[in-house]
């Protein structure tokens, strides 16, 4: 499981948000969200961006990137 799924699951945990309340916000189904959280499935270049806006920067665009590409 990539690093950022794990950060966003800790993010979510630290501050006690519920799948179902996350998946609202952000506008995507529960089912989405946990194959983000549990399958490692990429979020869209959109969905990234409101995830950064939804945790107020601690989980950013590019925390999605493949830290290969990076370098």
């Amino acid at each position: 499981m990539r690093k950022n799924v794990n950060k966003f699951a800790e993010w979510m945990k630290s501050n006690d948000k519920k799948q179902r309340g996350v998946a609202e916000k952000l506008g995507i189904s529960t089912s989405t969200l946990h194959d983000i959280l549990r399958k490692g499935l990429m979020p869209s270049l959109r969905l990234a961006y409101e995830i950064e806006k939804y945790t107020r920067g601690a989980i950013t665009l590019y925390d999605w990137v493949d830290e290969k590409i990076r370098s």
